[in-house]
């Protein structure tokens, strides 16, 4: 039982280790990865501006032909108008060519809202397009910068996993799923040690005195009952009380 809880320590402290690097490369990842997206998002935002701006310039070059034709309208008519001796038909005339100016009025302001918009649109396109240039910049940067440390730490995995092949090889297939089924429960921790007052160090909660009365024996392999993680006594666990309390407590127990 000895040799079974020496390689379960070995394995929790190979996983230990391994999880140190894993969390750091995937803060790494992570990190590159929210850039992307934010630079993902911005471009879409970018692209939309975009959109509406051909849209605006599209609207601003009809109407603006649009205007140039009328505007011709109301001269041929003011020439008209010079030739006419009938004072109804000038009359008429003049209320076209009255009707035709209010129009092209209109007109003329909606063109220079269009106008308006076109240029601000430019103006945060320009803005859009400075700030997105810099995040791609930020992101080959980091991409960069990190690609040595996640090379470092892809190894130190790798390195890692070889020497966790080496310690399964010690145990049985019913302990190994044992660990791991608690391990994945426990985040990752799944044996610690007992205290000889019989406390937990997983939970910080006590053993039945008869429990640990197997667990300082250490011949077979205890789980806690609260948390159910594999426990071991600890070589040098912190005094909880006085050692004639304790031997009174796995006196009590037998």
């Amino acid at each position: 039982m000895e040799a079974i809880l020496t390689n379960l320590l070995a394995l929790q402290a190979v996983d230990d280790e391994v999880r140190q690097f894993q969390v750091e490369r995937d803060e790494l990842h992570d990190k590159i990865t929210r850039l992307k997206e934010l630079l993902t998002l911005m471009t879409t935002a970018l692209n939309e501006k975009r959109a509406k701006l051909d849209e605006a310039t599209r609207w601003y070059r009809e109407k603006d032909a649009e205007l140039k034709v009328d505007n011709e309208k109301v001269k041929r008519a003011k020439t008209k108008l010079q030739t006419v001796t009938k004072n109804r038909e000038f009359m008429a005339m003049q209320r076209e060519i009255e009707t035709l100016r209010k129009a092209n009025l209109s007109k003329e302001e909606e063109i220079m809202k269009l106008v308006q918009a076109i240029d601000e649109f430019k103006a945060s396109i320009a803005t859009e397009e400075e700030k997105i240039a810099a995040l791609q910049s930020e992101v080959s940067e980091e991409e960069k910068s990190n690609a040595n440390r996640l090379a470092e730490l892809e190894e130190k995995i790798s390195s890692i996993a070889d020497r966790r092949s080496v310690i399964l090889e010690k145990l049985q297939p019913r302990i190994i799923t044992l660990y791991e089924r608690i391990a994945k429960a426990r985040r990752g921790t799944a044996i610690v040690p007992v205290s000889r007052q019989g406390t937990c160090f997983g939970c910080n909660q006590r053993l039945t005195p008869r429990q640990l009365q197997l667990v300082l024996r250490g011949e077979t392999l205890e789980q806690c009952p609260y948390c159910t993680r594999i426990v071991y006594k600890a070589k040098e666990p912190p005094a909880e009380t006085t050692e004639d309390s304790v031997d009174v407590n796995v006196a009590d127990a037998v």
